[in-house]
């Protein structure tokens, strides 16, 4: 507890001591109706001052602990969300996609589904169509070999 929370409680029991010592050299503390009045409101302070006391320490030990708690929720925080955003800036626009084939996984423009249906797209590593839905379904599409050659070279195949 630092030194200005104390000030208040010390300066209390230091006043509550002084009024007791002024009461007793006053000698009338027990003998009169007003003096045992006087002497119950100094008990009651007394007891007031030490509740103060105690309050202060408890106030004090739960300062610390909400502090402690703040520090814990701003690591949290930092942690929690410093992923969310790493993750949401890598794959913002994309979607990740698994070759049923190969097992490769790509990434997929997401505009390829503003026309709302499946679309083909093929595996860059074992060149496999594959037709995607804009739900996150992924199946294999068997093409004629002349379609999948037109594909594997952007260029028509010119047959024999």
């Amino acid at each position: 507890m630092d030194y200005q929370s104390r000030m208040p409680s010390d300066r209390l029991s230091k006043d509550l001591a002084y009024i007791k010592g002024l009461m007793e050299g006053h000698g009338t503390m027990d003998t009169t109706p007003e003096g045992k009045v006087l002497h119950q409101m100094v008990r009651l302070m007394d007891q007031m001052a030490e509740e103060h006391e105690r309050m202060n320490v408890r106030l004090a030990e739960l300062e610390e602990y909400v502090e402690a708690v703040d520090e814990d929720l701003n690591e949290m925080e930092l942690l929690v969300y410093d992923e969310v955003d790493e993750n949401e800036e890598e794959d913002i626009g994309f979607w990740q996609v698994k070759c049923p084939e190969c097992g490769d996984s790509m990434l997929v423009d997401e505009e390829i589904f503003d026309s709302g249906s499946a679309e083909d797209v093929e595996c860059p590593q074992c060149q496999t169509v594959m037709t995607i839905s804009d739900e996150g379904g992924v199946s294999k599409r068997d093409l004629p070999h002349h379609q999948r050659a037109f594909l594997d070279q952007n260029e028509p195949m010119v047959e024999q």
